[in-house]
């Protein structure tokens, strides 16, 4: 059972000599390094294999590294996070007792630049509990992504096999990377592993694309546009895949229509693009009226686009908290 790891970076340098020497030290069979930028990783020479990728699309990123890998299992990493020493052996056991294993999502650990434990108190981190997956009924899917599954690329393993197989549909979506492969699991009826197990630690930092630290309030608006315009394409993507294959009603195909169209909203809003009409959109949808956070900004939109824009930056800045 041969392990890859595909570390996936995109101008940043500073952190992925410490990414790759994890996967290396961790002892994975293989490392691709998938970068838009060339020069020697230090103490990593000549142990990885770079793969050129140009594109910001994480999706693109981890299909080359797909792609260009020779191992049964790929786990991906982030340039900023780290692989535990416990990781490699582990998925070798996860993925070896179970032939029909397609996909493993574990839990991790926040850290900060320095890679010290911190408390971090956003809903992506907090009050997950990966050990109830085994107690899921197997329809709930907003249930499932809000309070059990960890999520995160840099937690996501997949059997190369099978992933390469949904890669049209993964560069389609181009980005929720860790999203679309659970998704894609769960379509396929293959067996699906969560876990407890933290064999992962996440940094977090004033560079995280969606993250409000270390930026400025139209730094912020800039990046949060961005972001949920990428997520409004890839969960409307996955929305299309979940309809065709369960059905629009479907609990999963509701939840990322529903997730979609409030992506939407919010980078209306941050772009100034008819944002009251954006607002009245939103609330008319589901999405509307069944997030509390999109009802929140769309009802501050119509009073107030400049106001609506205030607060979710304040917002971000309490959800992002550090303790």
């Amino acid at each position: 059972m041969r392990v890859a790891a595909v570390v996936t970076a995109h101008d940043r340098r500073a952190f992925l000599p410490f990414a790759v020497r994890s996967a290396l030290e961790g002892g994975a069979d293989e490392v691709l390094v998938v970068r838009n930028f060339s020069g020697p990783i230090e103490g990593c020479e000549g142990r990885y294999t770079d793969v050129p990728c140009s594109t910001p699309d994480t999706n693109e990123k981890e299909a080359r590294g797909l792609e260009a890998s020779t191992a049964d299992v790929v786990g991906f990493l982030d340039d900023d996070d780290l692989w535990t020493p416990e990781k490699v052996p582990h998925l070798r056991s996860i993925f070896g007792a179970d032939p029909d294993g397609v996909y493993y999502c574990h839990a991790h650990v926040p850290v900060d630049v320095e890679g010290a434990p911190v408390v971090a108190t956003h809903r992506e981190w907090a009050d997950k509990h990966p050990e109830r997956f085994p107690q899921w009924d197997g329809n709930d899917f907003e249930g499932l992504v809000r309070t059990v599954w960890p999520g995160n690329n840099s937690s996501t393993v997949v059997r190369r096999a099978w992933a390469v197989e949904w890669l049209p549909a993964f560069r389609e979506a181009g980005w929720s990377a860790d999203l679309f492969w659970l998704v894609a699991a769960l379509l396929s009826g293959r067996r699906v592993t969560i876990g407890p197990e933290a064999l992962t630690q996440l940094r977090l930092h004033g560079a995280n694309m969606s993250h409000t630290r270390g930026t400025t309030a139209e730094e912020f608006r800039t990046r949060h546009q961005v972001t949920c315009e990428r997520f409004a394409r890839s969960n409307g993507t996955m929305a299309r895949l979940a309809s065709a294959r369960r059905g629009p009603g479907a609990p999963m195909t509701v939840y990322l229509s529903e997730a979609s169209e409030g992506f939407r909203f919010l980078a209306d809003l941050e772009a100034g693009r008819r944002p009251r009409r954006a607002a009245l959109r939103a609330l008319r949808h589901h999405a509307g009226r069944n997030d509390r956070g999109v009802f929140l900004a769309a009802g501050a939109a119509i009073l107030s686009p400049t106001l609506a824009r205030r607060l979710l930056f304040r917002s971000s800045l309490r959800r992002w908290s550090l303790g």
